[in-house]
């Protein structure tokens, strides 16, 4: 076997080097993107570890609000304290904040009771000025800490004055200390700063509240002893638990977008293994009659079946170690993009310093990318080693090696289209992404299957109008399309699953894009929407004070002011939903659209919600906790249960887990919050947006820095963070004119080495050169044409697949279906353009060579 591997497999793939080299560029393209997106998600999780364990310190217990990111009364801390094994209880309070003149530099901001030197050694927390010099210096007035990478970023020394943007307004702070980057000041990539407990609670309108309290326990303390009694001590809704505990949490809201990146990438895998597939077909009928000639001189089938497979399994190593390692440069330079879309749909900062790489799941995907290039050409190689040798010799019969049985084909397809359709009933069933993967990748693969017994039927309607449009450069052109229906099929095939990947993702963007972009502008209305410049991780930005809806309120021509508050992280049956605070002037009935309620009966929604006895939930809520109308939710608050009747079901974008929307008085009598994160204003009838614009701005703007924009802006804003959060899609488009180009130059190439004699006695017998390339230029746009049909088709299918149903279970958003009108005809130019561009050039190969060498006898 070896001897024939160096002597006759090394000797015809380095002659067909072309072909050898897309072999093992279909296995890299879709291993690449699988290691890519596996590291990605692997350093993220990784990173997010590291920051929560920086955060957490030495505590051996958190303790934590439960029912939203608005704190806690710090009288807790002492409660904490009373445990006969607590060593230390250090109360933490958090927030955003950014330089007043760059709001886009934003960072976190702690406030910690670090007076002691052994606080600091358990933090790890090193300053550049010393420890003792640190202690003190975070006494003085409006003192803040600065990592040493925040300030080298952004040119801080210290002793510097900074102009600070928070949610108490713009103030001037010195920089009265520089932390190393290491320990709490780790955290986040080293954007944040730190600040003495007291000022940071005012300076993040807190007084008197925390976000945590670390709890360490003694050397020989019970951990779980400790968190019983102190669950018992402290009021319900707080949480004890441990800083791993809250890292599951974590780890469980980011599986659903590693499954949706998961399921991408395997389509993207599919489309390589096409190009396998297809490559080495056309491979193997080339090589027939070597094979036939090994199979004379007393090479037996089985051998040569070895000898091709063996081939395959070296090739597959050699794509799969390349795509491995372009997965790695790849996910080096799709990193940042990615994490900003989850900051973007989870609402959180995921820092990402450096790659981790899991050797065992690298492993499975070298695995999968082998196994993937052994199934790419186990049938080609079968089918040529089990042909008579007599048969191969005979004239135009390796043209039909690798055609297949159409009905045999048709009857896969059926059984390919009933799998898929009941893994999504199960998924449907069991509200599980898993299924619907599975779903989505049998249906496209289906797509692969059906091309075949297509391009076949189609071959007796393209016979007349090929040669009715362009003559006999028409009819050269179907007899090559159709001497290897299989062939042509395939490669259709692989240009209609890169299409259809492609609009699935565009599918998504638009969808999203139209149905957020709807929801803002015919929701939340108004002629200015008011907030904060800074976010707080996504498009959602850090809260206001009351006070500065008061103060726009008295602007001259505005006629109402409204106010909305979004509070994140309200931990409901395990999941972190929102609550969505309205004040009574959004709760109109001419504010809702007419199919805005999916349940319940609106006119008594929005009554109760104005009167604050009742609550309407997101779609996704109330399907992922089986909620409806009727039902009663019960929601912890820091002053107890509060629990109301669900009024209605309605489609909402503020959270990927689901949100409850209320009136917003419940937010400051319940959970103790006056923040506000929107400010809707409306103004008098006739009076200017830019006049308006100007006079908030000239009132509020010396304190804070705000947005104020017209409600189409608005709309634009939040479109804009759609497109952000798909522009990790952006290889996913490059990925069509790898396939497009490789699968077509591939076809015509090989079938114009079939068609040598030919084109040559074609061109003897009086045909130009002009001919026969519009001969080659024809087949290849009628095989792009076929391509783009059919991925149009197939497409359609799996966007809706994607959209209507996968994206519910995956990020928790019910979208409205919306077609890409403008992408899919861009791609379907693309792929026209990239087909005759390649068809072009594979006919000049063709007319290239003199006529008495096609003549040549083999």
């Amino acid at each position: 076997m070896l001897r024939l591997l160096r002597q006759i497999s090394y000797r015809q793939l380095r002659a067909s080097w072309g072909r050898t080299a897309l072999v093992v560029g279909g296995i890299a393209v879709g291993i690449s993107l699988i290691v890519a997106i596996n590291v990605i998600n692997t350093s993220v999780l990784a990173s997010f570890r590291t920051t929560l364990e920086l955060i957490a310190g030495p505590a051996e217990l958190e303790v934590v609000l439960g029912v939203g990111e608005v704190g806690f009364s710090e009288s807790a801390v002492e409660i904490v304290k009373q445990d006969p094994e607590v060593l230390a209880a250090v109360p933490l309070v958090r927030g955003t904040i950014a330089l007043a003149d760059e709001p886009g530099a934003t960072l976190q901001l702690f406030g910690a009771d670090l007076l002691a030197e052994e606080d600091l050694d358990r933090y790890h927390i090193r300053a550049v000025t010393g420890r003792r010099e640190a202690s003190m210096a975070l006494l003085l007035p409006r003192s803040i800490f600065f990592t040493t990478a925040y300030a080298s970023a952004h040119d801080i020394g210290l002793g510097d004055v900074v102009r600070l943007a928070t949610p108490r307004g713009i103030g001037d702070f010195t920089v009265r200390g520089l932390l190393e980057t290491e320990g709490l000041a780790g955290a986040f990539g080293g954007q944040i700063a730190v600040m003495d407990l007291p000022a940071a609670q005012l300076l993040l309108e807190k007084e008197g509240r925390i976000d945590q309290i670390d709890v360490i326990l003694r050397p020989d303390g019970d951990v779980a002893a400790a968190r019983r009694r102190l669950e018992a001590t402290l009021p319900s809704s707080l949480s004890v638990v441990r800083p791993a505990q809250r890292g599951e949490q974590y780890e469980q809201i980011l599986a659903s977008f590693q499954a949706m990146l998961t399921g991408l990438s395997t389509l993207c895998l599919i489309a390589g293994i096409f190009i396998v597939y297809n490559t080495t077909s056309t491979g193997a009928a080339h090589r027939a009659l070597a094979m036939a000639s090994l199979r004379l001189v007393g090479a037996d089938a089985r051998q040569l079946f070895r000898l091709m497979m063996l081939e395959a399994l070296i090739l597959g190593v050699v794509g799969t170690l390349i795509g491995m390692v372009l997965g790695i440069v790849q996910a080096r330079i799709l990193s940042h993009t990615v994490t900003d879309s989850m900051g973007i749909i989870f609402q959180m900062r995921f820092p990402l310093e450096t790659l981790a790489i899991d050797v065992r799941q690298q492993a499975t995907i070298f695995a999968v990318g082998i196994v993937g290039a052994l199934v790419a050409s186990y049938f080609a190689a079968r089918r040529v080693a089990d042909l008579e040798p007599l048969e191969v010799l005979r004239a135009d019969a390796r043209s039909t090696i690798l055609n297949l049985n159409m009905r045999r084909l048709g009857g896969w397809w059926l059984a390919f289209v009933a799998l898929s359709a009941a893994s999504l009933v199960a998924e449907e069933r069991f509200k599980s992404i898993a299924w619907g993967n599975l779903g989505s990748t049998l249906w496209n693969a289906s797509a692969f299957i059906i091309a075949i017994p297509l391009v076949a039927a189609l071959a007796s309607v393209l016979s007349r109008i090929l040669p009715r449009f362009f003559g006999a450069e028409g009819r050269v052109a179907t007899e090559s399309l159709f001497r290897s229906s299989t062939r042509t099929g395939v490669t259709v095939a692989a240009i209609a699953l890169v299409m259809a990947l492609a609009i699935t993702v565009s599918s998504l963007v638009v969808s999203s894009r139209i149905s957020i972009g709807d929801y803002v502008e015919g929701f939340l209305s108004g002629d200015l929407v008011v907030s904060a410049i800074a976010t707080e991780g996504g498009w959602l930005e850090t809260p206001l004070p009351e006070s500065v809806a008061a103060a726009i309120r008295d602007v001259e021509g505005v006629r109402a002011v409204e106010t909305g508050r979004v509070i994140p992280g309200h931990l409901y049956r395990g999941q972190r939903i929102a609550l969505l605070g309205l004040s009574d002037g959004m709760f109109e009935p001419a504010r809702y659209p007419s199919n805005w309620f999916r349940e319940g009966d609106a006119a008594t929604a929005i009554r109760a919600l104005r009167a604050g006895v009742g609550v309407t939930i997101s779609t996704g809520l109330a399907d992922r906790t089986d909620l409806g109308v009727g039902d009663r939710i019960e929601l912890e608050t820091p002053t107890g249960p509060l629990a109301l009747p669900v009024l209605g079901v309605v489609p909402d974008y503020v959270s990927d887990r689901g949100s409850v929307i209320l009136n917003r008085r419940l937010l400051v009598e319940r959970w103790d919050d006056r923040a506000v994160s929107r400010i809707n204003v409306f103004l008098e009838p006739g009076g200017s947006a830019e006049a308006a614009q100007e006079a908030i701005v000239a009132r509020v703007g010396r304190q804070h820095r705000l947005k104020v924009l017209p409600i189409r802006e608005v709309r634009a804003y939040h479109e804009a963070y759609v497109d952000r959060a798909f522009a990790f899609t952006a290889s996913i488009q490059l990925l069509i004119i790898i396939v497009t180009v490789a699968g077509i130059f591939d076809l015509l190439v090989s079938t114009i080495v079939e068609r040598r004699r030919e084109l040559s006695l074609w061109r003897l017998v009086g045909a130009d050169e002009h001919a026969v390339r519009r001969s080659v230029v024809i087949e290849s746009a009628t095989i792009g044409t076929l391509g783009a049909l059919l991925g149009i088709v197939v497409g359609i299918v799996t966007a809706w697949i994607w959209v209507a149903i996968n994206f519910r279970y995956l990020l928790g958003y019910y979208l409205e279906f919306h077609l890409p009108y403008g992408a899919t005809a861009w791609y379907t130019a693309l792929v026209l353009t990239m087909t005759i561009l390649t068809g072009y050039a594979a006919a000049r190969q063709a007319t290239g060579q003199p006529v008495l060498e096609g003549l040549r006898a083999e």
